[in-house]
């Protein structure tokens, strides 16, 4: 059983191997790789100190590559303490308080205009008094939320990379910055690639000749599905292998994590290639494939991450409408920009796991092949 499994998972990877698509991804990959190794280079500044510079740059410099690694890094721990959301909480907690204090002093104002009771008035008033006093509480404890995240990036970034050397921060941030690049064009390369193997294999002829053979449907479904996840991943894998030992042996820094992008890169992939799948099973066509492929990965899925993110945007943030399609979002869509910034922040030994998305992506990944077996499964070819 697992033998026939195999069998047309090396077939599908035989299948790959013919592809233009995936030709033209390995050529990529071989421009951009020797790229990477040769671009960066080693450096010394007049005080000794060895830095990661770059070989277009000419003449004595002091600083190189590891100038951006500090916003990077103070990125990535922001996103492990979950900063963004908890500071956005605390705004929210205070602008409710400030509407309170709002209702409250026109509450006031109104018992004052119709000459109300001394004692009404009295009452309204010590409400007001204790809006305010909410409204101070709250704004100290966003103010300090905001302060104390900065001071608490600022002292983890000293323990944790006080050792650090200049040229090892800048071989992260480079390794970090191409891990992003690898996960991009990787995706982009595989919509195209992917969005052929299920509908090449319903073809008329090809589906009887599979059928005719002794192989049960689900070895031939999720052989192919797992056939063609793995031609991809190895072709990334070895772009990985090859970058770390190009930049180790020409910096001297063997930068483990750095494959620590891997994982959450690859289960992109097969989230994406699940998407994919589907639309081809149900459409039975390569070319709607690509296209809705693309069309969900560069514009629904920036989409759904530009309004995620909305509810942390004070002018966006006021609008219900908008913090609701937010938390909606949030819940119904997976977002593939935040599983690469978790991919990101491997690099730099963080770890940073967007638990919801992964979650949504889970579900995704599961309803998306449940349903495109079972229809392959009772749909009679």
């Amino acid at each position: 059983m697992i033998g026939v499994f195999l069998t047309i998972a090396r077939d599908t990877w035989r299948q790959s191997v013919h592809q233009w698509v995936l030709l033209l991804l390995l050529g990529a990959l071989a421009v951009f790789v020797p790229v990477v190794i040769a671009f960066p280079e080693v450096k010394e500044s007049s005080d000794g100190t060895k830095f990661l510079g770059r070989i277009i740059d000419e003449g004595p410099r002091e600083t190189g590559l590891e100038q951006g690694w500090e916003g990077l890094y103070a990125d990535v721990l922001r996103d492990e303490r979950s900063l963004d959301e908890l500071e956005t909480k605390s705004r929210e907690e205070m602008e409710a308080s400030v509407d309170v204090l709002e209702q409250a002093d026109y509450r006031v104002k109104e018992l004052q205009h119709k000459g109300a009771g001394e004692i009404e008035i009295a009452k309204a008033m010590q409400v007001r008094r204790d809006a305010e006093a909410e409204v101070d509480a709250r704004t100290a404890a966003y103010r300090k939320l905001r302060d104390g995240g900065r001071d608490w990036i600022d002292q983890e970034i000293r323990n944790r990379t006080g050792h650090i050397s200049r040229l090892q921060k800048g071989v992260e941030f480079w390794l970090s910055s191409n891990s992003t690049f690898l996960f991009i064009i990787s995706m982009l390369g595989f919509i195209a690639a992917c969005a052929g193997y299920i509908p090449n294999m319903l073809e008329a002829g090809s589906i009887d000749l599979l059928l005719s053979k002794p192989v049960r449907r689900w070895q031939l479904f999720f052989g192919k599905y797992v056939g063609g996840l793995a031609v991809y991943s190895v072709a990334l894998l070895l772009a990985y292998v090859a970058i770390f030992v190009g930049v180790g042996a020409r910096t001297g820094i063997w930068h483990w994590p750095f494959f620590g992008a891997l994982p959450m890169t690859i289960f992109s992939m097969a989230l994406l290639y699940a998407i994919v799948g589907w639309v081809g099973l149900w459409t039975r066509s390569t070319g709607l494939s690509i296209v809705l492929g693309y069309v969900y990965y560069l514009v629904v899925d920036t989409a759904v991450s530009y309004l995620a993110d909305s509810g942390s945007m004070p002018f966006l943030a006021d609008i219900p409408a908008i913090k609701e399609a937010a938390r909606i979002m949030k819940l119904m869509f997976p977002s593939f920009r935040w599983l690469r910034e978790a991919a990101e922040a491997s690099v730099f030994s963080v770890m940073v796991v967007p638990w919801q998305h992964v979650g949504v992506g889970v579900a995704w990944l599961v309803v998306c092949l449940g349903t495109a077996y079972n229809r392959f499964r009772i749909n009679d070819y």
